[in-house]
């Protein structure tokens, strides 16, 4: 069926309190349309006054951005986010984050992520249940190396058209987990490797051209 693990994934919530841990995916920066959203809105608390530079070039450029900077050469970066009104609940979310049980949906969106990036037409017509499997398998894998390595948390405030008006506040909480990347890639390479190769032809050259890249992007 076309969109089925696209739907698992798509129905992992992001921002929702009180839904099981498996339902927090990677987090992705505010959107915006020409600094629109930066210049409506204003962050007016932080877990501390200075904000790490990890949080400021995430919101900027993504996790992609944070993984030039030079504190983090040679590891890939995960970012877990979730966001509310209720801070409390959102802290209880942030104690009950382990890297244990809360890792590999983050390396499964990645996984979904890095395919879907490829595809020409949808991932599970381009590659067939290669696709569903990799990030099935990336969901339950266990992986070794990963380290909750920070968190943060801010309060921005939302403001109308005017940008005087306030709309509402929403606390954005983040949490960092870094890897080695030689020791998921090889990881990965396990996993992926064991995944059979099934499908028509065409899938089978698309899995093998994304599957020699694979890193490239990732």
């Amino acid at each position: 069926m076309k969109f089925a693990v696209p739907a698992l994934l798509a129905a992992l919530c992001f921002g929702c309190v009180g839904r099981p841990k498996e339902a927090y995916v990677e987090w992705s920066p505010q959107s915006s349309e020409a600094g629109k959203t930066e210049a409506l809105t204003l962050i007016i608390e932080s877990k501390t006054d200075d904000i790490p530079q990890w949080v400021q070039v995430y919101e900027r450029l993504g996790v992609r951005g944070v993984e030039e900077l030079p504190l983090y050469q040679g590891a890939y970066l995960f970012i877990s986010g979730n966001s509310g009104g209720n801070f409390g609940a959102l802290t209880q979310w942030l104690a009950g984050f382990t890297v244990s049980h809360d890792f590999a949906p983050l390396v499964a969106a990645r996984v979904q992520a890095r395919f879907t990036e490829e595809s020409v037409t949808f991932p599970d017509q381009d590659f067939g249940v290669f696709f569903e499997d990799a990030v099935k398998g990336a969901f339950d894998g266990t992986y070794t190396g990963a380290v909750r390595d920070s968190d943060f948390w801010v309060r921005r405030r939302y403001f109308e058209e005017d940008g005087v008006t306030v709309d509402r506040d929403v606390y954005e909480f983040f949490i960092l987990v870094t890897i080695d990347k030689a020791a998921l890639r090889s990881q990965l390479d396990a996993l992926l490797g064991a995944i059979p190769l099934r499908g028509s032809k065409e899938q089978v050259a698309n899995i093998t051209r994304v599957r020699t890249a694979f890193y490239d992007t990732f």
